[in-house]
C-alpha cells in the first residue's frame, strides 16, 4: 500500500472540533467570583433562548460586563445603551457578585441599573446542596 489512510485522522479532527464547539460557550465565566449561597428551592433555571448581559462584581469591587473590565462610568454608558433598545430586545442583566462584598456595593449596582431604566435584572447565586436540618 503506497498511500496513507487519513480517514482516522479526519475523524479525530472532527471529533475535536465538535468538543471545542460545545465547550467554548461554557467558558463564559472568566471572572473568579465566589457566589453567595442560596436555597435550591428558589429561582428558576437560566433559559437558553433569553439573551443575557452578565455583570460581574469581583471581591475587589471591579466591574466586568460580559468578561470585559469596565469603570463605573463605562458601565453606566453600557446600561444606557441597553436601555435604549426596544423592550423585547433588551437582555436580562445578570449580576454575579462575590459573596464577600458589602451590601452597599450591590445596592449601588442595582441603583445604577434602575437609574438607566433597566427593569430586567437578575441576581446569580450558588445552590446550597446541603440537606435541610429542620
Amino acid at each position: 500500500m503506497s498511500e496513507i489512510n487519513v480517514t482516522p485522522l479526519l475523524d479525530l479532527c472532527f471529533c475535536l472540533l465538535i468538543i471545542f464547539m460545545i465547550t467554548t460557550p461554557m467558558l463564559e465565566q472568566t471572572t473568579q467570583i465566589d457566589l453567595p449561597v442560596a436555597s435550591d428551592k428558589i429561582g428558576k433555571p437560566i433559559e437558553t433562548e433569553t439573551k443575557y448581559a452578565v455583570v460581574a462584581l469581583d471581591k475587589n469591587g471591579f466591574y466586568f460586563l460580559d468578561g470585559k473590565q469596565l469603570l463605573p462610568e463605562q458601565l453606566a454608558d453600557e446600561f444606557s445603551r441597553i436601555s435604549k433598545l426596544p423592550a423585547d430586545r433588551q437582555p436580562v442583566v445578570r449580576v454575579r457578585a462575590d459573596g464577600s462584598l458589602m451590601v452597599q456595593q450591590l445596592i449601588s449596582l442595582f441603583d445604577l441599573a434602575k437609574r438607566h431604566g433597566l427593569a430586567k435584572v437578575a441576581f446569580d447565586t450558588e445552590v446550597d446542596n446541603a440537606p435541610n436540618t429542620k
